[in-house]
């Protein structure tokens, strides 16, 4: 995980994402179980102009729990989570912020989850080992109105008429 953070700072040296507007911060809440990819996550969001972390929780539970009523731009949410999975979670999301759209950031590369998650209302998904600009190029383009996936998405899932139709 350190090294993933250590990659992750070098890469954002090298390669500048495309930013939104200063005047128009890009909102992101984080929903992840693990530590150290939580408070990766939020280094990077906050530690990149343009973007703040307006909220970051460990569970699903907590995060229903504590969320106010600042709406975010887009929600980055682990799938899996415990207890309240993020797959059975993202429905409840969307009852509170019906036009916010949700990442599924995963482990998981196997058709099944992702298609679950995607079936669910997430507008994309991302597996972890994204880079960091792919990251926040995602995160923009899913506020944009876009569906990101992962380059690794399977084809099958990606290319599939159920997740096109859900769009």
């Amino acid at each position: 995980v350190a090294a993933l953070k250590k990659m992750m700072t070098q890469e954002l040296a090298t390669k500048k994402p495309e930013l939104p507007q200063p005047s128009n911060v890009m909102k992101v809440l984080v929903i992840e179980d693990l530590r150290e990819v939580r408070e990766g996550l939020t280094a990077i969001i906050n530690g990149t102009a343009g973007y703040k972390c307006i909220g970051s929780y460990y569970s699903m539970e907590i995060a229903l729990a504590r969320m106010g009523d600042e709406r975010p731009d887009v929600i980055l949410t682990d799938i899996g989570l415990p207890g309240i999975s993020g797959i059975d979670g993202i429905p409840m999301l969307h009852q509170r912020f019906p036009e916010v759209p949700i990442l599924a950031l995963t482990v998981y590369d196997s058709d099944r989850q992702i298609f679950e998650a995607l079936c669910a209302g997430a507008t994309g998904y991302l597996l972890k080992t994204t880079t960091t600009v792919r990251l926040l190029d995602s995160i923009k383009e899913a506020a944009d109105g876009g569906s990101p996936m992962s380059p690794d998405a399977p084809a099958p899932v990606a290319a599939s008429d159920e997740v096109r139709n859900l769009r």
